[in-house]
């Protein structure tokens, strides 16, 4: 009669499987983080403080529509922001447009043909309610993507005003101030 040992081979292979399974379950666990958490940074929506105050300090000059820092070096595959400030000439809703000017040149001058136009990121809806001589900030994401070619592209931002709440009502106008332009540079 030939006894064998089984036991020592069956808690070999539950062993064996058990760590595969801890293993995919970890690493299921890390691209959930690393998704949500780069989720999590480009839709962060805020104003630093310093880019309020100039944007305060920019209305207060009496000018409509101000972008306090229209020039900003974001490398390929980051997010970042740029602040519009409006300050209400009449009461009525304000709306934001961005979109890409189909302007974008390397160092030498040479233009790039690449659309850009899908690296923006504003919240919509882009528009606020605001009182005569109250201010209002808006916020525009970029996401430069991977395989972004270097060079500096060019966007453009415009305010519309809509929907006066004055009495009596002010026209609509599309083109609140004059559009600016923010600047993004790919290095």
């Amino acid at each position: 009669m030939v006894f064998r040992n089984k036991r020592g081979i069956e808690l070999s292979i539950n062993f064996i499987v058990m760590l595969i399974l801890a293993i995919s379950v970890f690493a299921g666990g890390l691209m959930f983080a690393t998704k949500f958490f780069g989720h999590a940074q480009e839709v962060r929506g805020n104003l630093d403080s310093q880019t309020e105050k100039q944007i305060e300090k920019l209305l207060d000059s009496g000018s409509p529509v101000v972008i306090p820092v229209s020039s900003k070096e974001i490398f390929k595959n980051k997010f970042d922001t740029f602040g519009v400030g409006v300050l209400a000439k009449h009461s009525g809703k304000y709306v934001l447009e961005a979109e890409y000017t189909n302007q974008a040149f390397r160092k030498d001058k040479s233009p790039i043909t690449m659309a850009a136009g899908n690296w923006l990121k504003i919240p919509q809806p882009a528009e606020i309610v605001l009182n005569k001589n109250e201010k209002g900030k808006f916020l525009i994401g970029v996401s430069v993507p991977r395989d972004a070619e270097r060079g500096t592209y060019i966007f453009k931002v415009n305010v519309a005003f809509k929907e006066s709440t004055d009495t009596p009502a002010i026209p609509d106008d599309p083109n609140y101030d004059n559009p600016l332009q923010f600047i993004v540079k790919v290095p």
